[in-house]
């Protein structure tokens, strides 16, 4: 599923486990609860708010505790 919002859509919803989540430098993971935007590709350790997201950049590992709130959003790269 696919929708779209200025330069922004959300990606397919209903993952099952992280291993099916896609990343990219024009991806970021939203998380429902919070509101916390979590770029897909890091730079350091990073996770929302809550805790809901979580990426160890060390071991390149997503750690997602509910995906009924979990979103991919690509975004538009500027350039």
């Amino acid at each position: 599923m696919i929708t779209k919002s200025n330069n922004e859509e959300i990606l397919q919803q209903e993952f099952k486990n992280t291993s099916e989540v896609p990343r990219g430098k024009n991806l970021v993971y939203l998380c429902v609860k919070c509101g916390d935007r979590v770029p897909s590709v890091p730079k350091d350790n990073i996770g929302c708010a809550c805790g809901n997201i979580y990426i160890d950049r060390d071991y390149v590992r997503l750690v997602v505790k509910d995906f009924t709130n979990f979103r991919v959003i690509r975004t538009a790269i500027k350039g």
